[in-house]
């Protein structure tokens, strides 16, 4: 980022300054204020509007200075012109208006011209300037206490805030006596709100520290003083001492109807005389109401009452035939994981309703709940072990920590871990800030699929009314995804209805959507304030359960596998977690009877098979718009099935599926390689003609290095240079490609797919006239990029989509820099993606180009562990062959040197003119790939994997690894004229058990260092 720091005034720093100007961003508040500091008061914008004034304004708010600009829309030029030069007179700024009036000082005008001129002598004799002391108030409040701000002060636009304000002093005495008042009482003021917010200070301070230290001790197992102690306010004090004393009360049992009387009744009927002032707050600590009340019995209470310390409640859930929840004749993973509501009554066993006083309701904050099994059918008992850790306050809130076993049989169940739960008042409610996520939170990631995966159905993006919603919970497939699935064998067991109907519509299934580019479903639901969920939870606090919330989310997945083509037989397949994987659930927000819609957003993280079909996602869920519920590594397998039955149900290939509705071709083989071989004419039109021969252009690779087949879609119009335009291309891999036999893997080499998610941007500059903005022939060059390879690319992968689009334009010092996104699919997903920077250069900026400032290469010492000799690179397998070979000798090689003793190695390869890639990259402007540079620098790493770990000729690598993210950065080229490269790399992570290597490293040509790479990796397979 531009920083606005000072550089010395030479050539090559004004070139990298326009330069990082293209490629970043300016921070310009922090330019201003560095200009500030460095003495700068006036500002003058001499580009047209105002947008600059205004925010130096806004940046210097306060202090001392004159912004103005020159060229105001709706104002009269030469008016605005004026108007700045006289608030710089203003100012004391020098002004040349011989510039502007050069008639007014030309010398004729200057002469004397006595015989025309009357001289009169006005007023007495002349005053004497030295007798008067001049005097200064200072209005910088660097230099002085007194801060006045002249500008605000009958502000116009000819006026402005001097950083002194000159006063003669006629009267000196008076004067110094009243700026000696005027500072005493500023002085004084200032003091006494320094002091003021120095003890507030130190008050937050201490309070601050006072519970940091009780929270310590809380989470160290130590006793800490009654939460009487802490003297809260009085509409949520604590009980009274001889209320907390502790009492050895003997087990109790409450039977289903005791229970029910603390859901919707009389907690006094079922606690004692001792809660009986509960029952006249306004509410209190519920269980839910019918349907949703689920504690049949309570077998055990540990605990003090009303000692808001620490307690124990088991209770059981009996699953019968006359559930009203069965969906596949079990308990759903909601209802399994509400039916351990019992928290709620030991919350408030424990007393927690004398503190709130009923001003404060309970809200399930976070919780992970991990299956250990599969749930439980009709006949099970489900036996819950719950316990409350601890009370705790946060500010006036009350919280407190837990967590529950669930078994049925004596077998483990279920675990619900950190959970966590606290009481807020409807202020607190009102003020939540929802689910609040970081740049990190939401950055691409890659999904899982396995290696083998094969898509059941074709997918694309689809939207379902609610009639398709109806038909589904109906188990008619069809009439709600179509006529694939009319001629189903079987009754699909789909999803269940009446209460637990919680989809009204899918807004959105896009099969290549979410943050893991694996697919992502987005659906709704209609609120009413008469919804059974928000009537029964609770009766005098309606909230819609967080348990209900993930059912919502469950069954948004649902939809999404079952169009996917994951449908069993009712009766011989159900849904239920998978065993193992721990599902989290956090809550920051509700859903009440004002709430009107709720949306479920539901991201593919993995799919597979272990045998039967699964799924793991996170979700999200919105309440009108707002993020409130989130759910990470929400898990669902379909018991029944397996890989077998799936593909036996669907046995048309996806691909047989997908090419029978091909895609329309909008620049087909022959135009794309008209661009990159022949007439630019050919491909582009008329507007290119002017490049068949007068001109030069910059193309696109040739011939063997093309690999871009057709152009199938674009969101944009040709020859207007705007950012925010789409574009889609197609790439078919041969099975037999020449780089696949040259490379000796399996997978596609890196710098192959590397060129298949950059070419397309080339395109897509040649598309909208790039070349046509400068009358100077431009070359175009790769500048920088991050990218992810999400899963390997072989020669099955089949056509691979590029979708690309340009996102930042910016035109300086005859460059043009562009900005993309790009993303490369084959018909299960992504598999490679990142965003990149390109630039047009002259030949001249070409020739000029100074290579990476500041890097320099390492330098082995002796210090370095044992050095081998020097070798030629292999020429055997699984090394590459002579065609793809990058690296011709390895000069250095350490296995535990390098700054970090986990290994470096250095490689160089002679530049030969004659090479392939000068003829291929590009017609009439030969450059080495850079691709290339970066396989080269891969091809070291090779060595270095195998030394460490051995390798054979039927040995595989997977570069890059997939899932680890991987950055580049180009600042100079390799031409036939260079004689030598050298390539290095510094090892920076070894995970031996994965046999993974990761690792940095430069790449220079005679002696010029033009490549920087950072964390590509390498992993040896086989």
């Amino acid at each position: 980022m531009c920083s606005g720091k000072k550089y010395p005034l030479t050539s090559d720093n004004a070139a990298d300054v326009i330069l990082a100007q293209a490629l970043d961003t300016i921070d310009y508040p922090q330019v201003i204020e560095q200009l500030y500091a460095d003495g700068a008061r006036i500002f003058l914008e001499v580009g047209p509007g105002t947008s600059c004034s205004r925010m130096i304004d806004s940046i210097l708010e306060g202090q001392p200075h004159l912004a103005r600009p020159v060229c105001a829309s709706g104002q009269e030029s030469t008016t605005q012109v004026l108007r700045l030069l006289g608030c710089c007179l203003a100012e004391r700024t020098p002004v040349d208006l011989n510039k502007l009036y050069p008639s007014l000082f030309s010398d004729s005008l200057l002469k004397d011209k006595s015989e025309h001129r009357i001289y009169a002598t006005i007023g007495g004799e002349d005053f004497d300037f030295s007798t008067v002391k001049d005097t200064f108030l200072s209005l910088n409040p660097e230099t002085s206490d007194i801060k006045v701000n002249v500008a605000d002060e009958n502000k116009t636009d000819h006026q402005t805030a001097p950083e002194a304000l000159l006063i003669p002093d006629s009267s000196a005495s008076a004067l110094e006596h009243f700026q000696l008042n005027l500072t005493a009482n500023i002085e004084a003021h200032e003091s006494y709100l320094a002091f003021s917010k120095a003890m507030e200070e130190a008050l937050t301070d201490n309070i601050s520290l006072q519970t940091s230290l009780l929270q310590q001790l809380v989470a160290n197992g130590e006793s800490v003083p009654s939460l009487s102690s802490f003297a809260p306010a009085s509409d949520l004090s604590s009980p009274s001492q001889d209320l907390v004393k502790e009492k050895s009360l003997p087990p109790v049992a409450f039977d289903r109807s005791m229970c029910m009387e603390f859901a919707v009744g009389s907690v006094a009927k079922m606690l004692g005389p001792d809660f009986a002032e509960v029952d006249s707050y306004p509410t209190r600590v519920r269980l839910p109401d019918e349907p949703l009340m689920l504690v049949d019995r309570i077998l055990e209470v540990e605990g003090v009452p009303r000692s808001m310390t620490h307690g124990r409640v088991v209770t059981e859930h009996d699953v019968t035939a006359d559930r009203w929840y069965l969906d596949g004749g079990r308990i759903p993973t909601c209802v399994a994981v509400e039916a351990g509501q019992a928290d709620l009554f030991l919350s408030g066993y424990l007393g927690i309703d004398f503190i709130s006083k009923g001003k404060a309701v309970y809200r399930l904050l976070d919780a992970v709940v991990t299956f250990h099994k599969g749930l439980p059918v009709v006949g099970d008992t489900i036996h819950y072990d719950i316990k409350i850790e601890e009370f705790f306050r946060q500010d006036q809130t009350y919280l407190f920590r837990f967590n529950f076993e669930g078994s049925v049989n004596g077998e483990p169940l279920l675990s619900m871990r950190n959970g966590c739960a606290g009481f807020f008042t409807a202020e607190d409610l009102a003020a939540g800030k929802g689910i609040v996520h970081t740049k990190l939170d939401l950055a691409p990631q890659p999904g899982r699929l396995p290696e083998d995966w094969k898509q059941p159905l074709p997918l694309q993006v689809e939207s379902y009314d609610e009639a398709q919603i109806n038909a589904l919970y109906a188990g008619d497939l069809q009439t709600c995804f179509g006529n694939q699935f009319a001629a189903l064998p079987f009754v699909p067991y789909t999803l269940p209805g009446d209460k637990l109907k919680l989809v009204d519509r899918v807004v959105k299934l896009d099969p290549h959507g979410g943050r893991y580019g694996l697919g992502q479903i987005t659906a709704e639901m209609d609120i009413h304030p008469d919804d059974w969920f928000l009537t029964c939870h609770f009766v005098d606090d309606q909230v819609m359960p967080g348990t209900l919330m993930y059912e919502c989310c469950m069954h948004t997945l649902r939809i999404f596998l079952l169009r996917m083509g994951w449908v069993g037989a009712e009766g011989e397949t159900w849904c239920e977690p998978v065993p193992g994987v721990g599902s989290g659930l956090k809550c920051r927000g509700q859903v009440v009877a004002t709430t009107k819609t709720v949306t479920y957003q539901v991201s593919i993280k993995e799919l597979g098979y272990r045998p039967e079909p699964f799924a793991i996602v996170d979700a999200l869920m919105f309440a009108d718009g707002h993020p409130i519920v989130e759910i990470p590594s929400m898990s669902v397998r379909l018991a029944g099935l397996d890989r077998h039955k799936v593909e036996a149900l669907w046995p048309a290939k996806s691909s047989d599926l997908m090419t029978s509705q091909p895609r329309k071709i909008l620049y087909d083989t022959d135009r794309i390689t008209a661009f990159a071989i022949g007439n630019p004419s050919a491909a582009f039109g008329e507007p290119y003609r002017i490049f068949d021969h007068q001109r030069k252009i910059a193309r696109l690779p040739g011939p063997p290095f093309q690999f871009l087949d057709r152009i199938v879609a674009i969101n944009g119009e040709p020859w207007q240079l705007v950012e925010g335009v789409t574009v889609t291309s197609e790439y078919d891999i041969p099975v037999d490609a020449w780089y696949f036999g040259a490379n000796r893997q399996v997978n596609m080499p890196f710098c192959v797919l590397l060129e298949i998610g950059l070419q397309p941007c080339g395109w897509l500059a040649a598309y909208l006239g790039s070349a046509l903005t400068s009358e100077t022939d431009l070359s175009f060059r790769n500048l920088d990029g991050h990218a992810i390879q999400h899963r390997p690319v072989t020669a099955q992968s089949g056509t691979l989509t590029v979708d690309v689009k340009i996102t930042r334009i910016a035109q300086s010092g005859g460059m043009i820099i562009q900005a993309y996104d790009f993303s490369v699919s084959d018909r299960q997903g992504p598999v490679y993606s990142g965003d990149t920077v390109f630039g047009f250069f002259s030949k001249q900026s070409l020739a000029q180009q100074v290579g990476l400032q500041g890097a320099s290469l390492y330098q082995a010492a002796q210090t370095d562990s044992e050095i081998l000799e020097s070798f030629d690179y292999p020429r055997q397998s699984p090394y590459p062959d002579t065609q793809m070979r990058m690296v011709d000798e390895i000069d250095i090689f350490s296995p535990q040197g390098g700054p970090h003793g986990l290994g470096y190695i250095r490689g160089i390869k002679n530049v030969d003119p004659d090479e392939w890639f000068f003829k291929a990259h590009f017609y009439q402007d030969p450059v080495c790939p850079g691709s290339l540079g970066l396989e080269s620098f891969l091809q070291l790493l090779k060595i270095v994997a195998a030394e460490k770990w051995g390798v054979e000729e039927s040995s595989q690598f997977e570069t890059i690894v997939c899932g680890e993210k991987h950055s580049w950065n180009y600042r100079g080229q390799i031409i036939p004229v260079n004689k030598q490269v050298l390539v290095e790399a510094v090892v920076t992570h070894v995970d031996e058990g994965a046999q993974l290597l990761r690792a940095d490293g430069f790449l220079a040509v005679d002696g010029k260092i033009i490549y920087q790479l950072k964390d590509f990796s390498i992993k040896l397979i086989s």
